[in-house]
């Protein structure tokens, strides 16, 4: 790693108190405009980005709602009654609302989160996106932006637009991608003389390029029509000075899929824009044939040429169903891998597996045994090694998934070993030395689907636990606060970029810490981005197994992984997402 100022900077500023381990941990900045802060990718300067969830205040639109509409009124009864369940007395009533409570009541902004969440697929409800981009640097975690606006209903950002960083070059070039916001708007469908409020929005993503000076470039679908669908997963400088960026675009839309536009979208009932908004979120898979996309960029970052690398598979003529597959990293070497549905012989393969992109066609990293098998190449290091993960899905439940990695230059796939069988690992980084990061569930219980981080070196027979390198107690003789449950990147000198948790006081949503009853402060277990640094000499301590040391180092991650599903689907370059079905 290059030790620039930056990276130095947060070793010194934010260090926490290791007494003996292999790696010593620093905790990274925090957003403190929201509960949870999570990292996506790290470039070997030290450059973070990430994102943060349950975002504090919300900004909630009350002025199209009618508050005498048996629906909100419904759900007021039922929070009431709820309240009055465990002997509390609701600290609003709907005509605050009206008034604005929702900007300084806690429950009042619960309440009307819950109700329009409830409602997110109907159009004639305020959209809210619980996540922003972030940039991190060594002092403080800030918002990027990606394309939402100002609104005057929301009294500045919509909040309504998806919003993800997904990977950083070496120089600090950004790639992501995100949602047009949504707007307002009023129509009065065909036979009615009231008009209705809309919110609608012109496409649902947009892969973006964010040069180190703040210009954004939009990359553009290839086929862009009802809106269209562009998103960027990785990005890589070229020895020439420009640059590859890889993701996915759409390139048409299936015969079904445009019949049943067709026959529903006439600009009557409700707006356009609405109508194809639902067509979009009600498909059972895609709305478009979506490809894996790569795209050359010069030195100044124009958008030199674009290619559609392909599908393992040549649709045949009675299939109309969308296909998909996704690029979802790329090497200096131009090398894409993800995941696309593959076809050996006539047999079909209705998942996407994992493999690599080479001739405008896919390639399967491993002849499939079974017919429900799926999986993704999560990341490839400029040695041709890809990693990932395989599994196998049977009526919407993934099973036996394992990690592996797969030599490129000997045609060579070879899977992971486990903490224990079924142990559910994910790979999702490798550098050019050969050791790899992921995470896996912990513990056999079913019900318990707990993940922490792993290393493992190409060569070993066994993985390791990131959490039994890291000291058993902190420099005051406590439980060590700290529990690593998503491994993200490794760096060339074998520095890892994390997901811990950790149990700090529960704040609200406004971000006012909570109290119970008695005054006491209650906590709750967050996620955050840290930073492990190699201990030069440092070596294993065996922990004892305490009663209270289960829930300081283990139990935290279980929070983490239920907690609005945060975006673990999402995170290193959207690599982790189970395939679209």
């Amino acid at each position: 790693m290059k030790h620039t100022f930056l990276a130095v900077s947060i070793f010194a500023g934010l260090s926490s108190q290791a007494l003996a381990a292999t790696y010593q941990l620093t905790e990274l900045p925090r957003y403190e405009g929201g509960k949870y802060t999570i990292i996506s990718d790290v470039n070997d300067n030290g450059q973070v980005i990430g994102a943060a969830t349950n975002l504090f205040g919300l900004p909630i639109d009350v002025s199209y709602i009618d508050f005498e509409d048996t629906d909100i009124k419904n759900a007021y009864t039922q929070t009431e009654k709820a309240y009055k369940d465990i002997d509390e007395v609701i600290s609003f009533t709907l005509e605050d609302i009206k008034n604005g409570v929702a900007a300084t009541n806690a429950d009042a902004i619960s309440f009307m989160l819950n109700f329009l969440g409830a409602r997110a697929s109907s159009a004639e409800y305020q959209k809210l996106q619980d996540r922003i981009a972030l940039n991190i640097d060594a002092v403080s975690a800030q918002e990027q932006v990606i394309f939402d606006v100002e609104d005057a209903d929301t009294n500045g950002l919509t909040r309504s637009t998806s919003n993800y960083l997904t990977a950083i070059s070496e120089d600090g070039v950004i790639v992501g991608w995100g949602s047009s916001p949504f707007s307002k708007t009023t129509f009065t469908p065909e036979g009615e003389s009231q008009a209705k409020t809309y919110f609608i929005r012109d496409w649902s993503s947009r892969g973006i390029v964010l040069t180190p000076q703040g210009e954004k470039i939009t990359l553009e679908p290839a086929f862009s029509e009802h809106g269209g669908y562009s998103m960027a997963s990785d990005i890589r400088k070229l020895d020439d000075g420009g640059y590859v960026v890889v993701g996915q675009s759409s390139t048409g839309i299936p015969e079904n899929r445009q019949k049943n536009y067709d026959d529903n979208c006439d600009d009557k009932d409700e707006p356009l824009q609405v109508c194809r908004w639902i067509r979009q979120l009600s498909s059972s898979r895609t709305f478009y044939d979506l490809r894996a996309f790569k795209w050359q960029l010069d030195e100044n970052f124009n958008v030199v040429s674009s290619q559609d690398l392909g599908l393992g598979l040549t649709p045949k003529e009675d299939e109309d169903d969308a296909f998909i597959s996704e690029a979802l990293a790329v090497n200096k070497a131009g090398i894409a891998v993800g995941y696309s549905p593959y076809r050996e012989g006539d047999d079909y393969y209705p998942y996407g597996v994992a493999g690599y992109f080479k001739d405008g066609t896919f390639k399967a990293f491993k002849k499939l045994e079974r017919w429900y098998e799926i999986g993704k190449a999560t990341d490839i290091n400029n040695n041709n090694i890809a990693v990932g993960y395989m599994a196998d899905r049977i009526s919407n439940t993934i099973n036996d998934q394992y990690a592996f990695y797969y030599d490129l230059n000997e045609d060579k796939f070879v899977e992971l070993p486990y903490f224990f069988k079924g142990s559910d690992a994910i790979a999702t980084d490798i550098n050019d030395a050969g050791f790899i990061v992921g995470q896996a569930r912990v513990e056999k219980d079913g019900a318990n689907r707990r993940r922490e981080g792993f290393i493992y070196q190409i060569g070993d027979d066994k993985v390791t636990n990131i959490n039994d390198l890291l000291p058993c107690k902190d420099s005051n003789g406590n439980n060590y606060p700290y529990t690593i449950a998503e491994a993200i990147k490794i760096t060339e000198s074998n520095h890892i970029y994390a997901i811990a948790t950790k149990t700090v006081e529960r704040r609200d949503r406004l971000g006012n810490i909570e109290k119970d009853s008695k005054g006491n402060i209650e906590y709750e277990s967050v996620t955050l981005p840290v930073l492990l640094t190699p201990i030069s000499g440092g070596q294993v301590e065996s922990c004892p197994p305490p009663e209270a040391e289960t829930y300081e180092r283990k139990s935290g991650s279980a929070v983490f992984l239920s907690l609005l599903a945060l975006p673990f689907a999402w995170l290193r370059r959207r690599k982790l997402k189970l395939a679209k079905s």
